[in-house]
C-alpha cells in the first residue's frame, strides 16, 4: 500500500503551503497525531480531559446547595453523565460554567422534589450540612434560598461574574443582583 499525499495551499497570512501524507508503507507504519485515537476514545478522552479538574469543586458547591455530601455527589454523577450525553453540542467556551449550570440545575430540581416528597408525608426537616469550619456561617447560608445561596457563592467564591451567572441559570442579569446584594444583606445581619 502506498501513501498518499495531500498537498494543502498557501495559508493567506504566511504564505505557506503544507504536505501531509496519509496511509502506511511497508517501512513506515502509519501516521497516528498524538490526540488522535478511535473516535469513541477520542470523545471520552476529551471530556475527561475538560471535565475532570472540576469535579471535586461541583461537588463541594452543590453540598452547599443540598446540604448533604452524598447526595451532592449522586447530583454531580449524574451531571456528568448529562454533560457526557450532551457533549457534541457544547460550544467549547466555559467548561466549568457549562457543568456548574448542568450540576445547579439538577440540584434545584432535586431539592423541589425532595419538597414535595416531605411535604406529601407531612414532614418538612431542614437537613443540617456537616463540619461547617465557621458554624456562624454555615447557619447563616443555610438560612439562605438555595438559588440565592447558589448565586452568592459562585460569584463571590467561584469568581464567576453576575452577567456570567445570569447565563447560566438563564435568569435576568438584574436579578442575579438582586439575589447576591440581598444575600449579603442577610448575611451581614446573621454574623453581626
Amino acid at each position: 500500500m502506498n501513501a498518499r499525499r495531500l498537498d494543502r495551499p498557501a495559508h493567506p497570512s504566511t504564505g505557506r503551503g503544507s504536505t501531509l501524507e496519509f496511509g502506511a508503507t511497508a517501512d513506515k507504519p502509519w501516521p497516528r497525531p498524538k490526540a488522535a485515537v478511535s473516535e469513541p476514545l477520542e470523545r471520552g478522552d476529551a471530556f475527561e480531559l475538560a471535565v475532570a479538574p472540576h469535579y471535586a469543586p461541583l461537588v463541594r458547591r452543590l453540598t452547599l446547595v443540598l446540604g448533604d455530601m452524598a447526595e451532592a455527589e449522586d447530583v454531580t454523577q449524574e451531571a456528568y453523565l448529562q454533560a457526557f450525553r450532551s457533549w457534541s453540542r457544547f460550544d467549547g467556551v466555559d467548561v466549568r460554567g457549562w457543568l456548574y449550570t448542568i450540576g445547579l440545575r439538577l440540584a434545584f430540581n432535586e431539592l423541589r422534589r425532595r419538597r414535595r416528597r416531605l411535604l406529601a408525608i407531612g414532614r418538612l426537616r431542614p437537613r443540617p450540612w456537616q463540619d461547617p469550619a465557621d458554624p456562624d456561617l454555615a447557619a447563616a447560608l443555610r438560612s439562605l434560598e438555595p438559588r440565592v445561596r447558589a448565586v452568592l457563592l459562585m460569584n463571590v467564591v467561584d469568581g464567576y461574574t453576575q452577567p456570567e451567572i445570569a447565563v447560566m441559570l438563564a435568569v435576568p442579569v438584574g436579578t442575579i443582583a438582586s439575589w447576591i446584594s440581598r444575600a449579603r444583606t442577610r448575611l451581614r445581619a446573621a454574623i453581626e
